[in-house]
């Protein structure tokens, strides 16, 4: 059978199907043997769709090694690895309220962002008390 004819009965390209069919079985190994906890927040990965592999340590532009460690490996909410990456982009430094608008959901940032909208608050009803 060809990978075309594979493809039209699935409803999707073949090689797509593969690597959902590979999540889904690595997903439920996780869940097995309890290691279904992300690496960055810590809290459970409830299903297939928001498991991510990452690398702890980049490898690009450092060893090639890297890649193929396998404890270099990470699983985490694909979410919270998208976040980390756009973090690391822009250069953001944590513990500040623009780190947390830009999706960074470390403690530092929750907690600057939590001062961030105290002080909003404050001057916003000084302001509307003053009569302003």
């Amino acid at each position: 059978m060809s990978n075309e004819e594979k493809s039209k009965q699935l409803g999707m390209p073949f090689g797509t199907a593969s690597g959902k069919l590979r999540k889904m079985v690595l997903f439920e190994l996780l869940q097995k043997h309890d290691e279904n906890y992300c690496y960055r927040c810590g809290e459970i990965i409830e299903n297939c769709d928001d498991l991510s592999i990452e690398h702890k340590k980049a490898w690009l532009h450092n060893d090639v090694r890297l890649f193929w460690d396998l404890t270099n490996i990470a699983f985490s909410h694909l979410n919270c690895n998208i976040l980390e990456r756009r973090v690391r982009q822009r250069n953001l430094e944590h513990g500040t309220a623009t780190g947390y608008r830009y999706g960074c959901r470390c403690g530092g940032c929750i907690l600057a962002h939590k001062e961030d909208i105290q002080d909003y608050r404050t001057k916003r009803s000084t302001v509307a008390s003053a009569g302003v």
